[in-house]
């Protein structure tokens, strides 16, 4: 798979995931008003208007209008991931949705979208409306408006029709297949109840791990007669299920609850399995599925499969052998385990004894499945082996640039993908190489930046593809320390051939923030000819970061501000920061053959000179960016035009070569 493939797969999967987090707010609070309903049905109170009756209508509502909000958040983060309109993928999917269910009802099929707590087409929807948004070609409109929102929007009405239009015959050549397949289902085996029970259970499982609600989702494709029937002994099948084979919810919760707890050292994992706890007493477990998450997790497929499965036959046999009978087979699928057993068997131990063996046969199971994950999911861990295999064996106490970087949702964004590249990386694969910074004036160069490269397995070099994935890991620092060493290893070899070039090195946000990282830094390129370009972020107010910084100028490093002109820039920053150099982002030179970005580089430039900055032009490639620059004055050029990065040793050799024109000076017209 190559590394275009290996992105677009990413995306998906975390849009699905960021899609299912961000419903887990809702899915507490709709177990909570479970919860009190329950208190409300036992208890037979009334609080006044209040009551079960209410609390029922209220959780249907819920459980109804759930479905609209996963398709909403799901529409909302792959159009956010895909660099679509929100609002034009948000309206389709709802128009596409109305239609649909509308058809669904007229019909009387099976698949009615409100009855299934998560449906199949409120994943299918929004995803099939983006991929539809990339595929089809974009109309532009010969409508002139002054008003940009109104452009926008005649911009987007062709596309939205059309997709509309294809996503519904798409999804009625669905339906049909669907309605084919339940009148082929209608024609069920006569199967025993033992095996319906196991087959069911292996679907539902199969169903969550999609991303669908598996008993639900399940009851309205193969519908089940049998709940009331008599399973074994006096037990019916329904009580057997929720007694002795989903205790916790499905995938036996409470199991996968205690072996998050006690082998997992990652604190997202023990979070939200602290969080899910007294949920999964009550047998609801959607926020363990959708916030661990169960969904797509391809380290918890297997137990979370197997463990009811196992439930089912070992209790099977079990209440065959001890003859274990109940004295009711109502109690609600609320009921707490070892509660839920003692009130269905009248006290008998022997149930008890065997929901305990579950349980902990449960924990078993899932341990060695939860100490794989948790060390996909750990940042520590990575971080330890990164330092391994890029033979910096002691201990980097790089523990705030990762606490800073746990938010939830990016830490499970990123650690599966973080696994395989620690795994992949070594000081052997990775290399620092140098691009010059020309000074045009002097026709010569002694400036360099400092640029991470990776060789791969066939033996070519490239820039680091994984960059993005370690930083939202939280191990930015061990590498930004990784380059510094390399460097200064350089400037040794250098020295010995009295070559003492100046060095740019590239600081990433997250390492600024991290004091003792900075510290190491210092120590390591102390009294070198070193400047250091910083990307400029909101965290750059961050007051760690700013003392960072003024530390590194107060230990006689530059400071340069690198990718000006582009995304948080902010005139701003140059106010209350030590800066040395402003490098002009590339977006900005690649229009400078326009007016606009003509006179915008030159009053940057202009702006440095009078506040007494050196001023850069970064990834200039062509001749006539760089005849432009050096019109409009610009000292120091950077790009492809006189150099790709080399490495260390051909820079001590390096040559700038220069156009005639250069040499003699000629005077040219305007450039403009």
């Amino acid at each position: 798979m190559d590394d275009v493939s290996k992105v677009k797969r990413d995306i998906f999967f975390l849009s699905i995931k960021e899609s299912f987090i961000s419903t887990v707010p809702y899915l507490v609070l709709s177990s909570i008003i479970v919860l009190i309903n329950q208190f409300f049905i036992l208890t037979g109170l009334q609080f006044y208007i209040v009551d079960s009756a209410m609390l029922t209508t209220i959780i249907n509502y819920m459980n109804e209008f759930f479905p609209l909000m996963l398709m909403t958040s799901i529409a909302y983060h792959f159009s956010k991931r895909n660099n679509i309109n929100n609002i034009f993928i948000i309206t389709l999917s709802f128009s596409i949705f109305i239609t649909v269910e509308s058809i669904i009802h007229s019909a009387n099929s099976r698949w009615l979208l409100h009855d299934a707590g998560v449906s199949f087409f409120v994943l299918v929807i929004p995803i099939f409306s983006v991929v539809l948004f990339n595929f089809i070609p974009k109309f532009e409109t010969k409508m002139s408006l002054n008003n940009a929102q109104l452009s926008n929007v005649f911009y987007h009405l062709k596309s939205f029709i059309l997709i509309y239009f294809l996503s519904l015959f798409m999804y009625l050549a669905l339906l049909w297949v669907i309605d084919r397949s339940v009148a082929i289902i209608d024609l069920q085996l006569d199967l025993g109840l033992l095996t319906q029970m196991t087959l069911r259970t292996g679907f539902s499982q199969l169903l969550w791990f999609i991303g669908l609600h598996g008993p639900n989702t399940l009851s309205i494709v193969i519908p089940n007669i049998n709940l009331e029937t008599i399973f074994i002994n006096n037990i019916s099948y329904k009580a057997f299920y929720d007694i002795f084979v989903v205790y916790g919810g499905s995938g036996s919760g409470l199991s996968l609850i205690l072996a998050a707890l006690i082998y997992s050292k990652d604190k997202h994992i023990s979070k939200v399995a602290r969080l899910s706890f007294p949920f999964s007493i009550f047998n609801i477990n959607e926020i363990l599925i959708y916030g661990l998450p169960i969904v797509l997790n391809r380290y918890l497929l297997l137990p979370f499969v197997l463990v009811p499965i196992l439930n089912i036959f070992i209790a099977y046999l079990y209440v065959g052998f001890f003859g274990i009978n109940v004295v009711t087979n109502g109690v609600s699928w609320v009921t707490p385990v070892f509660v839920n057993a003692f009130m269905a068997t009248g006290g008998d131990l022997g149930a008890l004894l065997l929901q305990f063996v579950l349980l902990l046969l449960g924990v078993f199971i899932y341990s060695p499945f939860m100490k794989k994950y948790s060390l996909t999911q750990s940042s520590s861990n990575h971080l330890e082996r990164l330092k391994n295999n890029l033979e910096m064996i002691e201990l980097l106490e790089a523990n705030e640039g990762v606490k800073s970087n746990q938010a939830e949702s990016r830490i499970i964004k990123s650690n599966q993908e973080v696994e395989k590249i620690v795994n992949y990386i070594s000081a052997k694969k990775l290399m620092v190489h140098y691009q010059p910074k020309v000074d045009v004036e002097k026709q010569r160069c002694s400036s360099f930046e400092a640029l991470l490269r990776i060789k791969r397995d066939d033996g070519t070099i490239s820039g680091p593809f994984f960059l993005e994935s370690l930083e939202l890991a939280g191990l930015a620092s061990i590498i930004d320390l990784w380059v510094c060493r390399e460097v200064r290893r350089h400037f040794h070899v250098w020295r010995l051939g009295a070559f003492s070039p100046k060095i740019a090195v590239n600081i990433h946000p997250d390492t600024l923030i991290d004091n003792n990282a900075i510290g190491q830094i210092i120590e390591e390129l102390k009294g070198m000819n070193v400047e250091f370009e910083i990307i400029e972020r909101d965290s750059i107010k961050d007051p760690r970061s700013l003392s960072n910084i003024l530390r590194l100028h107060d230990n006689g490093f530059g400071i340069s501000i690198d990718d000006f002109g582009v995304g948080y820039c902010s005139f701003e920053a140059i106010t209350f920061l030590p800066v040395d150099t402003v490098k002009i982002d590339k977006s900005l030179i690649d229009v400078i053959d326009g007016e606009k970005g003509f006179y915008i580089c030159k009053n940057i430039l202009e702006l440095c000179n009078d506040l007494g900055m050196d001023c850069v032009a970064e990834g200039v490639e062509t001749e006539l960016q760089y005849l432009k620059l050096k019109q409009m004055g610009f000292k120091y050029i950077q790009g492809y035009y006189f150099a790709k990065a080399m490495s260390f040793k051909q820079i001590q050799v390096f040559e700038p070569k220069f156009r005639r024109y250069d040499i003699h000076s000629e005077t040219k017209e305007s450039l403009i």
